[in-house]
């Protein structure tokens, strides 16, 4: 027989499975009904297995294998949960409390709660009087991140729990970051008797939909049968399992590829949806600066806002721009004096259901680099150089080598700083009269479409950093306002090629309506025109340009209508 002591249950001892050799093996279900299960109807003699799916915390205890008298084999079973508690808003602040608790200590255990990024931020020893672990994080936090709680017995893992949050969204949509955090896609209610099918039709791709299982009834339970599409597409089988013996579905670190339209669908005796969940994949590519959604519905927009520091510069220093599911973060200006720091979020209907933060990412050594900037010719745009010179040298210097003029010229020198205003006049900027350090800083503001080039700082022939500035220009034919009903050409233009690049006019929906793509071979014209026929009430176009799949400078144009009377 097989008997369980309960440490809930005061150490109680209860006889769940017992059997006669050749006869029916009898099961008390009294306390785990049917999640007690047997390994075969009939004792052979030999094997007396159970299992207990799934586990409950108050399954914890002592289970004895005996024959009569004799005890065959014994296990403790000890049991770990995790639950959350929201904060109350007035009083605690918008947090959620994490707790992880241990059913019963017998040796030496350690908790540990560990973030997405396999970071320890919370560990306690236990005792039998202390069995839990809280952990407070931000509630903007909660649907992202992928926080488990680790059991370690000697220092030796044991068992990892992830935490299942609430899925953040609004109604049958759910929202959630690339490869992180955890959460249960809840089956139909009244699902009936007949087999459900489960489907999936993706955001990416053609759309097509895919069978991805079939559930039918065992006894009063739901078992699963996967299909060959759920076999064989990557990642779903290591991210979604069903629930055992219910029709839900546990998500684990979701890929963005996979978000798409679920469907719990009847077919008995006629086809009926159930149940639907749309899971909207969001992601951050590119350096950092690249947001962007695996379906955007109209209700739904995706923001860029600075934090922190950051704030003092944004209207300057960072912009952002929407083409299509895509928004990019462009910022101008990087350095140890602008951390860089940003969140994005994900809006629907004007609240927010998911958020994060990022850290542009800054390369602060310069010494001995070339490296490529775009600047758009507007009212506000800049061009700052920054070259750690050596102070123990007598004189340091920035020349410009013009892209148009193919002369090389001395703009300014250091010790003290001699400014040359023959190509930039006021716009050439220094903060300091000397060199600072060796920090030898100037700005040129605004920026024009003639000051691309090449910019050195040097002592002698030993270069410092050198940076190419790509300059990019809109203009119009005709120029200032147009009368209604009249056709404008638009002309994005490019100072010159070093690497294939791509032009792009989107009109105030964040449509692309005219690209080329510009390469860095000569070419007579480098520059992308947009006719607007019959100038209405369309008044925003906004001329971007990439680099491989990063904007790296748009500029906003409004057209200026005169009605006609």
């Amino acid at each position: 027989m097989w008997i369980w002591t309960s440490r809930r249950l005061q150490q109680q001892q209860k006889v769940i499975a017992s059997a006669v050799s050749s006869q029916p093996i009898n099961v008390n279900r009294t306390y785990f009904q049917n999640r007690l299960m047997t390994s075969v109807k009939q004792f052979n003699g030999k094997d007396f297995s159970l299992r207990i799916v799934p586990i409950l915390f108050q399954d914890a205890g002592t289970y004895r294998c005996s024959i009569g008298a004799y005890p065959y084999l014994t296990i403790d079973l000890i049991t770990v949960k995790v639950t959350a508690e929201m904060s109350d808003p007035v009083t605690e602040g918008d947090t959620v409390t994490l707790t992880c608790s241990v059913s019963h200590v017998t040796e030496s255990m350690r908790l540990v709660w560990i973030n997405g990024d396999g970071k320890s931020v919370g560990d306690m020893s236990l005792t039998v009087e202390e069995k839990s672990l809280s952990l407070a994080i931000q509630k903007a936090e909660r649907g992202r991140g992928n926080w488990r709680c680790g059991l370690f017995h000697q220092d030796q893992p044991r068992l990892f729990v992830p935490y299942y949050q609430e899925p953040r969204g609004c109604g049958d949509s759910i929202y959630f970051f690339h490869q992180e955090g955890n959460f249960v896609l809840k089956g139909p209610d009244s699902p009936g008797n007949g087999p459900i099918v489960w489907e999936w039709r993706p955001h990416s791709g053609q759309q097509t939909t895919k069978r991805l299982a079939t559930f039918h009834r065992e006894d009063q339970q739901w078992a699963v049968q996967w299909s060959d599409e759920y076999n064989r597409t990557p990642g779903i089988s290591q991210s979604m399992r069903a629930g055992w013996g219910t029709l839900n579905l546990r998500i684990k670190m979701l890929p963005f590829e996979l978000a798409g339209l679920f469907t719990w669908t009847q077919t008995e005796p006629t086809r009926k949806i159930l149940r639907q969940w749309e899971l909207f994949g969001i992601k951050v590519e590119a350096g950092l600066t690249k947001l962007y959604i695996s379906r955007l519905p109209d209700t739904v927009s995706l923001h860029w806002k600075p934090r922190g520091s950051a704030q003092q510069n944004t209207r300057n220093n960072a912009d952002q721009i929407r083409l299509n599911n895509i928004v990019y973060l462009m910022v101008q200006h990087v350095g140890a004096g602008n951390p860089n720091l940003y969140t994005w979020e994900v809006q629907e209907n004007g609240s927010i259901v998911l958020t994060g933060d990022t850290n542009v990412e800054v390369d602060q050594d310069l010494h001995n680099k070339t490296y490529t900037v775009y600047r758009s010719v507007t009212d506000h745009s800049e061009l700052n150089l920054i070259c750690e010179a050596s102070p123990e040298l007598s004189e340091t210097k920035w020349t410009w080598r013009s892209r148009f003029q193919n002369k090389e010229k001395s703009t300014l020198r250091s010790v003290p700083i001699h400014v040359n205003r023959s190509y930039f006049g006021n716009r050439l900027e220094t903060p300091e009269g000397n060199v600072n350090g060796k920090n030898f800083h100037v700005r040129i503001v605004p920026v024009q479409f003639e000051d691309a080039g090449v910019y050195t700082c040097s002592t002698g022939s030993n270069k410092y950093v050198t940076i190419e500035l790509i300059t990019v220009t809109v203009t119009t034919e005709p120029s200032g306002a147009v009368t209604e009903g009249r056709n404008i050409a638009l002309t994005c233009s490019v100072s010159h090629v070093t690497e294939s690049i791509r032009l792009v006019w989107i009109n105030d929906e964040g449509k692309v309506v005219e690209e080329i793509n510009l390469m860095q071979t000569k070419q007579e014209d480098n520059s992308l025109q947009l006719i607007i026929a019959k100038v209405d009430g369309r008044r925003n176009w906004t001329c971007v340009l990439f680099h491989q799949s990063t904007a790296k400078v748009f500029i906003p144009y409004y057209l200026q209508v005169k009605r006609l009377r």
